[in-house]
């Protein structure tokens, strides 16, 4: 199963929808800060499951402030990060996503990319598709076979690999 992660879009859904067409993913999270653009991901490409949570800068949207989700058998924690005070450490994301039985977390809010693991928790923030800050634009790609997690990879918006991180056996 590959699954896409895309935080702070912003209004620039053009970049999710080329990653999706060239990737061809099973599921896709946004992780808020202009949900609207999930909406259009969703109209673009019906059948596509899209899991999304609301940012800051969310203001009237439907979507929760945190989910979890389960893909191919692999619980996820998911949440934009703003009320977590992800600008100074990922430790609540991780606590809240292990309180939920989950062993990987997605965030998003810096506009950074972050990957690092946290009391047991692989915790990620794939950057922003739109308005990156500290390197280029930049998306999520999580591999899941078999019930478990395999590989984690974050992709400029062109799809050139910027990181990748093997998950299993870890």
């Amino acid at each position: 199963m590959k699954i896409l992660a895309f935080a702070d879009s912003h209004g620039y859904s053009m970049g999710m929808a080329y990653a999706v067409e060239r990737e061809k993913p099973d599921a896709v999270l946004h992780l808020g800060d202009h949900t609207d653009d999930a909406h259009d991901l969703g109209r673009a490409f019906p059948g596509l499951a899209i899991i999304s949570v609301r940012g800051n800068n969310d203001y009237g949207a439907d979507e929760p402030l945190f989910c979890v989700t389960v893909l191919g058998g692999v619980r996820i924690y998911l949440t934009h990060g703003h009320r977590e005070h992800v600008y100074s450490t990922c430790d609540l994301v991780a606590q809240r996503a292990r309180e939920e039985g989950c062993s990987l977390a997605f965030f998003g809010h810096t506009h950074r990319v972050q990957v690092e693991r946290k009391n047991g928790v692989l915790v990620c923030n794939p950057g922003s598709i739109s308005l990156p800050r500290g390197g280029p634009a930049s998306y999520g790609r999580l591999t899941v076979e078999n019930g478990q997690a395999q590989r984690l990879e974050i992709l400029d918006e062109d799809g050139g690999l910027l990181r990748r991180d093997k998950l299993l056996g870890r």
